[in-house]
């Protein structure tokens, strides 16, 4: 080995820490960047579990209360609504958390992590579905009908909020897989 390759070993080596460095670097930033992202998410699905939370009760009276006046003729959805005070539904957050975990973060997270966002997000995206779906019946005609056609918006309201009470408890047991997953931090 020659004078030049001599000195040329101390240059490389010198590339080689100053890129290690430089790796450890981005990947320590990386990480506190993905624990930040997820703790917010964390803080976000706990305000939105509280807001499902909270309306839980009135969706579940004014299901009761559809149930116990099935068959009545004499009643509209309005009506059932003034003896329950309503029904409701909560305010969830969303932030899309595919934008929120940057690229090089995104490959820190193992699949269930990832399979748990998307099935949050697609159980957000349904909820809203089921809300598009509900207010031409409850700021329309069918609100006020009675008779056997006021029976059947009733029935037809009784199986929605069944189905929408559904999601939201399944949405509630998400979240709360999340949290664990965030506070084991097994994300990785």
């Amino acid at each position: 080995m020659g004078q030049v390759g001599r000195e040329m070993i101390p240059v490389i080596a010198g590339i080689l820490i100053a890129l290690f460095i430089n790796n450890w670097q981005q990947s320590y930033r990386d990480e506190k960047l993905l624990e930040s992202t997820l703790q917010s998410l964390s803080e976000e699905f706990d305000k939105n579990a509280e807001n499902i939370q909270s309306y839980l009760p009135r969706q579940s009276h004014f299901l009761d209360t559809l149930r116990l006046y099935h068959d009545d003729t004499t009643l509209s959805i309005l009506d059932i609504a003034t003896k329950t005070s309503g029904m409701g539904s909560p305010e969830i957050y969303a932030t899309n958390w595919q934008l929120s975990v940057n690229n090089n973060s995104m490959r820190l997270l193992n699949f269930q992590t990832i399979n748990l966002l998307s099935q949050i997000e697609s159980k957000y995206q349904e909820l809203r579905d089921q809300d598009r779906f509900l207010y031409p019946i409850l700021y329309g005609p069918p609100v006020f009908q009675t008779g056997e056609e006021g029976v059947a918006y009733r029935r037809g309201m009784e199986l929605w909020l069944n189905s929408y009470m559904g999601n939201e408890k399944e949405l509630l047991a998400l979240y709360e897989e999340f949290q664990q997953i965030v506070q084991n931090r097994e994300y990785h």
